[in-house]
């Protein structure tokens, strides 16, 4: 991978699942990474074995549905280790499978703030010090769901066709300071999210059934997410903003006729 030695990230719902993962790869790489979540025992406890494998990492306790909570992270984020180079935003929420005709406005608002008010916020709480440092990378996860659909899922596949429209726009907005905004969508990875879905059938068919949507007949690996996120926020991926990188093992690209 390209070295992100020298370069301050910020990861957000970083204590668990796919932000873990990127977290530490980020780490890997040379990064001193800020990981902001409100899971407190997790995220403490991923800093220090971040530390004791010999990268840089501190924990800030962030929520995110929250201006000023966001504001305060990223200035933290800055008095510890410098002004950020790298954001990725990656904290997100979903609800059981809900039918719209189900969906509360309470419950669809509550994905909404999280999902992608919450990215707005880190990212304009980032921007001025990109701006001052001459640039920088943000990376915001979205989802297959965004183009690709569940019954039951419409708030969280709603929220991730948000975030690639915001991704263009930014991108759009802020390449002039050279700030380069990009997406990855991953299909189904073998993480948090993912695995509470499968554990909750016994039987292991839908496990068995998310294998086949794939053509790679497997879920995805939390590292292979990661390293597409590390690559894009390092300067090799210099020339590339706008853009959503699919990491779903060609969910997408698979007829299912």
């Amino acid at each position: 991978m390209y070295s992100l030695e020298g370069k301050s990230a910020i990861v957000t719902g970083a204590a668990r699942g796919l932000g873990e993962g990127i977290a530490q790869e980020l780490a890997r790489q040379g990064a001193a990474v800020t990981l902001i979540d409100i899971l407190d025992d997790a995220g403490q406890a991923l800093a220090d074995r971040i530390v004791a494998e010999g990268g840089r990492a501190g924990y800030i306790a962030c929520d995110i549905g929250s201006p000023k909570a966001v504001d305060a992270a990223v200035v933290q984020a800055a008095d510890r280790f410098g002004t950020a180079d790298i954001l990725v935003n990656n904290a997100a929420i979903a609800l059981p499978p809900t039918p719209v005709t189900e969906l509360s406005d309470d419950d669809m608002a509550r994905v909404l703030n999280i999902n992608v008010i919450g990215a707005v916020r880190f990212c304009r709480a980032t921007f001025g010090g990109f701006r001052e440092k001459g640039g920088g990378a943000v990376i915001n996860l979205s989802s297959v769901h965004q183009s690709h659909s569940l019954a039951g899922w419409t708030a969280y596949a709603a929220s991730k066709g948000a975030i690639i429209s915001m991704t263009r726009q930014l991108a759009a907005e802020w390449g002039a300071w050279n700030i380069r905004v990009n997406s990855v969508s991953p299909g189904a990875i073998d993480a948090t999210m993912t695995r509470e879905i499968l554990d909750r059938d016994e039987s292991g068919q839908m496990e068995r059934d998310f294998r086949h949507m794939h053509a790679l007949e497997r879920l995805g690996k939390t590292e292979e997410v990661a390293r597409t996120v590390a690559f894009l926020a390092s300067d090799g991926a210099g020339f590339i903003t706008g853009e959503d990188i699919l990491v779903d093992g060609g969910l997408t690209k698979l007829c299912r006729l």
